[in-house]
């Protein structure tokens, strides 16, 4: 495995990304993304939360570029930001599942 150096800046996006998925509710928002893009009461709905909570939630996601923000007149519709986003949330709910195996 090659030997990797990161500056400063990355390192903290990359722990500010961390810290952004690593809320429970917010985990569930992007486990939920995976099957496609999501319009924000649809959102609400699916995890129980007030709207105006997701809402937050979402806001704290897209700050982090973990999800994107599409609108379409007043509604506005959220979707995973791209493949290694998706490939991270899988990943680590893979990781954290223990009926997962994983390969070494």
């Amino acid at each position: 495995m090659p030997n990797r150096s990161h500056d400063d800046f990355t390192l903290e996006r990359a722990a500010s990304m961390m810290r952004a998925a690593g809320d429970v509710e917010r985990m569930r928002i992007l486990a939920l993304l995976l099957d496609g893009e999501r319009q924000v009461s649809e959102i609400a709905e699916t995890t129980g939360a007030e709207l105006s909570t997701t809402s937050h939630r979402l806001r704290v996601l897209l700050g982090d570029s973990l999800v994107t923000r599409r609108a379409d007149g007043r509604l506005r519709y959220y979707a995973l930001a791209d493949a290694h986003v998706r490939t991270l949330v899988e990943n680590i709910l893979d990781h954290a599942d223990p009926n997962v195996t994983l390969r070494s």
